[in-house]
């Protein structure tokens, strides 16, 4: 069975090409990323197949059905990191309250 994890943070970060002339890449870099890749791992320990962080979850509408998890720490990190399981999201047949109201 495979199974998949995806952890998403919401934040600053820096974007850009990033190493040499010989070999050149896009990058995005910061707290953010770092927060994001440790939320992923957080993913096998409660068993969840998405992860948000509390500053996505207060950007997310009504329509996303999320559970709060228990806080943990991780690596690089100073305090505790709340995450929620996204459990469900919208439909491509629901639009949202601000879709509904432009047509």
């Amino acid at each position: 069975m495979l199974a998949l994890g995806i952890g998403i943070d919401r934040g600053l970060g820096l974007v850009g090409l990033v190493g040499s002339r010989e070999r050149m890449e896009y990058d995005f870099v910061g707290r953010t990323v770092n927060v994001a890749a440790r939320v992923q791992t957080l993913t096998r320990i409660h068993q969840a197949d998405i992860l948000v962080t509390e500053a996505l979850r207060a950007e997310l509408d009504a329509r996303f059905v999320l559970t709060p998890m228990p806080p943990e720490m991780v690596k690089g990190i100073a305090d505790p990191v709340l995450t929620y399981a996204v459990r469900e999201g919208p439909s491509a047949a629901a639009p949202s309250a601000e879709e509904a109201g432009d047509k």
